[in-house]
């Protein structure tokens, strides 16, 4: 999807699920949240114009939360994917802040390190916003997956013919099992229909595609109610009916 995606030892790409409600509000604000979060303040010149870029003792002399801003780098939003509910975003932030050490008298004061990403994460959790802090970026992971898939899909192969060779020595035997089942129905309904003792013959048709409607009204025709009527008016041995069982092989 050409996303940028960065991991190092100061910047680190973040994923965001935001609404779609939320979405106008998230790409105008996403370079101010957490604008309170890191210090970008420095040596302060404005006394001294003319020492303007010279060595200058970090440390207590420089009040590096006298400018505050944002962790966000600035154009790093990109839109990775959407779906019904919501839109994925990949924004890139500074991992961290560190303030310098100094010395109090002859005592010196360990510096601290500030970690952004999750200060930054929690502010987004605060809007609604969900952060994927699991995802892991790993350049090397697409090769593996390649590689992955292409396995899977030999072993697929392998199971594919497997089971074709499978199915086709059990079909027949299938077959006529399931054969004999549709013929104990015939038999049972028939009975049920026509009474004891047995009487009556079983026919098998094969029928083309599209054509069991017109096999129905030829059997309706021959041995319907209205034939079966006028046989009966006669003798009654000669009345017919039919039992039809749909084979679908």
């Amino acid at each position: 999807r050409n996303v940028s995606v960065k991991d190092t030892e100061y910047l680190r790409t973040l994923f965001v699920a935001v609404p779609r409600s939320a979405v106008e509000n998230f790409t105008a604000d996403v370079y101010t949240l957490g604008s309170e979060l890191v210090g970008y303040g420095g040596p302060d010149w404005s006394g001294n114009p003319a020492g303007l870029g010279s060595a200058e003792n970090f440390g207590q002399g420089v009040d590096r939360h006298g400018k505050k801003g944002s962790p966000v780098v600035p154009g790093s939003l990109e839109k990775v994917t959407e779906d019904s509910e919501s839109v994925l975003f990949a924004v890139t932030v500074l991992k961290g802040m560190y303030e310098a050490g100094y010395y109090e008298g002859d005592e010196f004061v360990p510096g601290t390190k500030t970690d952004l990403v999750g200060d930054f994460a929690r502010i987004l959790r605060e809007k609604r916003y969900s952060v994927r802090e699991s995802f892991v970026y790993d350049p090397s992971q697409q090769g593996k997956s390649a590689l992955a898939l292409e396995q899977l899909q030999v072993e697929v192969d392998n199971m594919r013919s497997g089971l074709t060779r499978w199915c086709k020595t059990h079909y027949g035997e299938a077959f006529v099992a399931w054969m004999h089942v549709k013929v104990i129905r015939v038999f049972v309904e028939s009975v049920l229909r026509y009474g004891l003792p047995v009487d009556f013959t079983a026919v098998l048709y094969k029928v083309g595609s599209g054509k069991e409607a017109k096999l129905v009204g030829a059997l309706d025709k021959a041995f319907g109610d209205d034939k079966g009527k006028e046989d009966d008016a006669d003798d009654d041995e000669e009345y017919h009916d039919f039992v039809l069982i749909k084979f679908d092989p």
